[in-house]
């Protein structure tokens, strides 16, 4: 009889948190919020290059020790199953990793003076030179992944988690690159076919690169562009986002 107490303690916490069984349910998600993203590390390289007013074959490369993107909206569209407490879904949101004016510590191998994404970006080379760099937009960027989900049905709140390989787009002169998405966050439902969500997400990708211009100049008379001018960052980006998700 001493455990009597107790018992009756927990069947009443038990009670305060009312259980659905997990349901098969396909689902999809529309969501926006702000992305957040880390300072991290930045590389220009160009296969060709202008020096002293001839374009010459060389190795130009700069390598920016830290770089700050600027907070965005992001939107985003998730659509999934749920096989009953854990489910699968393909997730795409928007990315926009523009850089703001800012002032960096960059090394670079041969002096560089070219547009980047539109703005003119002047870099001589030394060692761990400071240099003032314009706003920088960069083309309107996304990913996709694949994720795999776990979640707790409850009548109330339905937390759940997430997490999978993701794949970094955008237009023609940027090549996808490979990184991974990971979240948490709970959905409330509205009705039978309706849940308001809120969720913490985490995306990077590592070096993704992208065409940032060319190199123009010219050389014994002949004036032209030459070599891709190639933007290498690392994508380290954390957003809090919400919307409603349609169940059916």
């Amino acid at each position: 009889m001493t455990h009597l107490p107790y018992r009756l303690t927990l069947i009443a916490v038990a009670s305060l948190l009312p259980y659905s069984p997990a349901a098969a349910q396909t689902f999809v998600d529309v969501f926006a919020g702000r992305s957040a993203p880390e300072r991290t590390a930045a590389s220009i390289t160009v296969d060709q290059a202008r020096i002293n007013g001839a374009v010459v074959p060389a190795q130009l490369r700069v390598d920016v020790e830290s770089v700050k993107p600027t907070r965005s909206t992001i939107y985003g569209l998730r659509a999934g199953h749920w096989f009953s407490w854990f489910g699968i879904a393909v997730d795409a949101a928007t990315l926009s990793p523009d850089l703001d004016r800012q002032a960096i510590r960059a090394t670079a191998n041969l002096r560089f003076d070219e547009q980047v994404f539109g703005e003119q970006v002047t870099i001589d080379p030394g060692q761990s030179v400071r240099v003032e760099i314009p706003r920088i937009r960069v083309p309107t960027t996304a990913t996709i992944a694949a994720v795999a989900m776990i979640r707790v049905p409850r009548g109330g709140g339905q937390p759940y988690i997430l997490a999978g390989p993701a794949y970094l787009i955008t237009d023609s002169d940027v090549s996808g690159y490979w990184g991974v998405r990971a979240g948490i966050g709970a959905k409330v439902p509205l009705s039978q076919h309706v849940a308001l969500f809120g969720e913490y997400r985490y995306t990077g990708v590592n070096n993704a690169r992208a065409v940032a211009g060319r190199v123009a100049g010219s050389a014994q008379g002949i004036s032209g562009s030459t070599g891709d001018i190639q933007v290498g960052i690392d994508v380290r980006n954390h957003s809090l986002a919400g919307g409603l998700s349609f169940l059916f």
